[in-house]
């Protein structure tokens, strides 16, 4: 098995209750315990930012799937590259919801996700690897 990691960022097609984030969680809790995933689901202003992590093939089918989601649309991928390392192994899948400013490193997490929205570089690296490193940290 090769380990990947897979960065995504895509906007909602409305804002979503928290009801139907934790729906969302929940789901993909159980889908990726199944398919040896691990990652990150993080969301703020309408805007998903989710980091994937497993064997390439099974992102890349994750991934494909994700793609044709139609409560989302505007899906960049940012990321997919090997690994040496998980960087969520503890979790099947997080969670976090920006928009209740409730999160550990909040303003990083908020200006990685807007320096991803338009392409913009933070300290010269690009937001999913930023987003990577500081969770690595």
């Amino acid at each position: 098995m090769s380990l990947h990691q897979l960065v995504y960022l895509s906007q909602s097609n409305g804002k979503m209750p928290k009801e139907e984030l934790a729906a969302i969680w929940k789901q993909a809790k159980a889908n990726n315990a199944t398919k040896d995933v691990t990652g990150s689901l993080f969301y703020n202003g309408g805007w998903f930012m989710q980091v994937l992590e497993g064997p390439a093939s099974t992102l890349d089918a994750l991934y494909a799937r994700i793609a044709k989601d139609p409560r989302h649309h505007d899906l960049r991928l940012l990321y997919n590259q090997p690994a040496a390392a998980r960087t969520f192994v503890r979790w099947t899948m997080n969670m976090t919801n920006l928009e209740e400013r409730q999160a550990d490193k909040y303003e990083e997490l908020v200006e990685i996700i807007e320096a991803a929205k338009v392409g913009r570089k933070i300290h010269a690296l690009a937001p999913a690897v930023m987003l990577l490193k500081i969770f690595s940290s």
